[in-house]
């Protein structure tokens, strides 16, 4: 029936498709340059990983839209797409049926069936990650599965490393198996179907998916006892740790205690105003005071004399602080004269009321990162702030002090989101936003905890409240001092700061430390409080950020306290480190404030129960949906977008997942960029360069037949996985696989499908989101993929090339 589809609509096409091109040859040349222009441009952005897929996709929709390379109808059609659809309701129904408590089930299942043998646990993973991702999108059922397949490693005393990859894998082999496994799948049947051929049912895949999950689950049970590692996170000095808190992460030698002594600075501050944080590195995890521990105590509570406090973190730089005397008050000229030099100068200037700068806060306008330029002031009406600036949003109308190169200041004058830009000199400028009292002074002695460290190492910045504006050293002054600029003792610093930020320096030098009486981190829990695992999500917005840009304690309420990442354990100097996609992060905490990240889209939690309790009673109804779903689909009586989304509604209906977290649950920068990609693929084929692209692999494969084309499209595929999404180059290849079927006047249908199957990566987690989500939690290196992820990439693309043209002949 497939095949007689071909003969209806392929040769007709292909002829009256040739012959338009042919009348507008020049035309079309232009349009072809064009659209390889667009096609090698978002390669390249795909492949530098620079810009988000989503901005990418939606560049490359707008510019096809506006080079006229397709019908502007036909460019927007992606959105209403049936498979984009498809795919935004498989998400739905693959978050009902965790949320209803069916991933639980599932393990507690495998731990039944397998017991705590290895071998046995491997190959249960393996078949029901497998089983799964056949009507479960296959990151989904990573997510879902994750915190199940750990807490088994947890229970039969296994290396998470042992099980981890073994079920992404079956997730990814699962997916080859139905339409419905994976997005590439479903966006290979659309391509059918917009070719006018009949597209691909439910099961059309099933007979080669299952062979590569019987072949993979094999290869996976013979080889990944043998070559993956049982591995658990190691820190930055080869000691190795554990992911989990419970069985101890190493945390013990970081634990310290505190004292508060009798007329210390800190007295009656709260935590927030004593700096602990980011003048030590330490976070505060517990205070005793009078017998009692108070817990997770909040950035408000405020310090007693005797306080013991349980800190986390590295002692040496407190210890280097606590050894003298390191900045002493130095006379010299007026401080206002030192704030400018012939290069450097002071401005002020007025948000604009339609800035783009609205909104944002100091730090996240990045003036000093982008512009080169360093806020020393605020001013509004009822308001001022001249020190911790970072953190204050903007607002239209605010008045900046400015310090920066004269010629940049200069630049920034014409930029549209200021108004009133006033040159000042340093006297205007202290007189105008009063600073005289701000500015201070002061020399580094010998032996300082400072002389030799870069002013970027030094701790001194706005976090603290000590901005250095300048630095003399044997008679020359540097205005606004680069990071990497090295201190040396003598050196005169022109600060900014608080006289009371100043005491609470002095206080923490006073600080009386007690080594070797910390507590167990088992100590450290309670009914209330207590430590949490989450995984950054794929789509996470905190990816690309640090934890002091995203401001994560102020944000969730909890502290930090470790980053898992690529087999190493990340302890200190975290403010600073920018999260990265597979990130597992060890947090602490109030229960509550770590349950809540259940509903949080950035996040996959590892330990903790859900926001809400899975609802079991719900679990017989979800299967029953999904099961009615797939039943109309199988039946032919809907059409599988309309088949799925049924089912995601009635999800929603049923209550199995409420509209909200229906709405979170869908991956929507992953809809944009199919959407996106469309657009590209519909260009590629109304300007004639699919058939172009076609001609030339043809050519490449000339005395190879259908089969020499099969071969070129499925390792050509491949390869591109390794760099593109595999959405995008399904979207990209679908057209060269039709363009080559109807030129050698054969099925396009084993050419679709292997194409489809190709676009999975299996032996890198860079461009696999489900891979990718597993490499923190056990400690997984690139390595470890490649050891397993090649001979299971070899083995699906010799299955798929043997087995496709039997399935469905050419």
């Amino acid at each position: 029936m497939q095949g007689a589809a071909l003969s209806r609509h392929g040769g007709a096409g292909c002829h009256s498709y040739g012959e338009r091109r042919r009348t507008t040859f020049a035309r079309m040349t232009i349009e072809i340059l064009l659209a390889l222009a667009l096609l090698a441009g978002a390669v390249i952005a795909f492949a530098t990983g620079r810009f988000r897929l989503d901005l990418v996709a939606l560049t490359v929709l707008v510019l096809v839209a506006i080079l006229g390379l397709a019908p502007v109808e036909q460019v927007l059609a992606g959105f209403a797409n049936p498979a984009v659809l498809a795919i935004a309701g498989m998400f739905v129904i693959s978050a009902a049926l965790s949320r209803t408590g069916v991933a639980d089930m599932v393990g507690r299942w495998i731990l039944r069936v397998a017991g705590t043998g290895e071998l046995r646990l491997v190959l249960a993973v393996t078949l029901v990650s497998a089983t799964l991702s056949g009507f479960v999108n296959n990151i989904g059922v990573v997510a879902m599965m994750l915190p199940v397949v750990v807490e088994i490693a947890r229970k039969v005393e296994t290396a998470p490393s042992k099980l981890l990859i073994p079920m992404a894998m079956g997730a990814q082999l699962g997916g080859f198996t139905t339409l419905i496994g994976t997005s590439p799948n479903l966006l290979a049947g659309d391509a059918l179907r917009e070719a006018g051929f009949e597209p691909f049912h439910l099961f059309a895949f099933t007979p080669v998916g299952a062979a590569l999950v019987l072949a993979g689950t094999l290869l996976v049970v013979l080889v990944a006892p043998r070559v993956l590692p049982e591995r658990t996170p190691v820190d930055r000095r080869g000691v190795v740790v554990r992911p989990g808190i419970r069985e101890g992460v190493g945390l013990e030698e970081r634990l310290l205690v505190l004292e508060v002594p009798v007329g210390s600075p800190l007295l009656g501050r709260s935590l927030e105003e004593s700096l602990m944080g980011p003048a030590l590195g330490l976070r505060v995890l517990a205070i005793e005071r009078e017998g009692d521990r108070i817990l997770a105590p909040g950035p408000g509570t405020h310090l007693h004399a005797g306080d013991r406090m349980v800190v986390q973190g590295s002692p040496d730089y407190f210890m280097e602080l606590k050894s003298g005397r390191h900045l002493i008050p130095e006379s010299g000229e007026p401080p206002a004269v030192r704030l400018e030099t012939a290069e450097v100068g002071l401005a002020s200037f007025r948000i604009a009321p339609d800035s783009t700068l609205r909104g944002k806060t100091v730090g996240q306008a990045h003036f000093r990162d982008e512009e080169g330029l360093l806020v020393l002031a605020l001013r509004r009406p009822g308001f001022r702030r001249r020190t911790h600036l970072l953190g204050t949003p903007l607002e239209s109308g605010d008045l900046l002090l400015v310090q920066g190169a004269r010629e940049r200041l200069d630049a920034l004058a014409k930029a549209e989101d200021f108004e009133e830009v006033t040159p000042l000199t340093g006297a205007e400028a202290v007189e105008t936003f009063e600073l005289n009292e701000r500015l201070w002074s002061l020399k580094v002695l010998e032996g300082s905890v400072l002389a030799g460290k870069r002013l970027a190492e030094a701790r001194l910045g706005d976090d603290v409240g000590m901005v250095v504006l300048a630095v003399e050293r044997e008679g020359e002054r540097v205005a606004l001092p680069p990071a990497d600029l090295e201190l040396e003792p003598g050196d005169l610093l022109l600060v900014k700061s608080r006289p009371e930020d100043l005491l609470m320096i002095r206080g923490l030098q006073r600080l009386i430390l007690h080594p070797d009486e910390g507590p167990g981190p088992e100590e450290l829990e309670g009914p209330d409080v207590g430590f949490v695992e989450v995984v950054l999500a794929p789509r996470s917005a905190l990816i690309g950020k640090t934890i002091r840009e995203v401001q994560f304690r102020g944000r969730f309420g909890l502290h930090v306290v470790a980053i898992v990442r690529e087999g190493e354990v990340l302890r200190t100097n975290l403010r600073d480190e920018t999260l990265r996609f597979g990130d597992a992060l060890l947090l602490y905490g109030s229960r509550s404030r770590a349950r809540a990240l259940a509903r949080e889209p950035d996040f996959i939690l590892l330990r903790e129960p859900s926001a809400d309790p899975p609802d079991y009673r719900l679990a017989p109804r979800s299967v029953l949906i999904l099961g009615a779903a797939l039943t109309t689909i199988i039946a032919g009586w809907l059409p599988v977008a309309v088949g799925v989304l049924t089912g995601a509604v009635l999800m929603v209906v049923t209550r199995c997942i409420t509209p909200e977290e229906a709405y979170r649950a869908i991956d929507w920068p992953t809809l944009v960029l199919v959407a996106g990609m469309l657009a590209l693929g519909a260009a590629l084929a109304e300007s004639g360069t699919a058939t172009m692209l076609g001609e030339q692999l043809l050519g490449l494969t000339a005395g190879g037949g259908p089969m020499g084309l099969l071969v070129a499209l499925t390792l050509v595929t491949a390869v591109g996985a390794q760099i593109i999404p595999a959405p995008a180059i399904v979207v990209l290849m679908a057209p060269i696989a039709l363009t080559g079927a109807a030129q050698l006047e054969v099925s396009p249908y084993p050419l679709v499908l292997a194409v489809a199957i190709a676009a999975t990566s299996l032996a890198s987690p860079v461009s696999q989101p489900a891979q990718a989500l597993v490499m923190a939690p056990a400690g997984y290196r690139m390595g470890d993929f490649l050891r397993l992820g090649i001979p299971m990439t070899l083995v699906v693309l010799a299955l798929t090339i043997l087995l496709a043209p039997v399935v469905f002949p050419f």
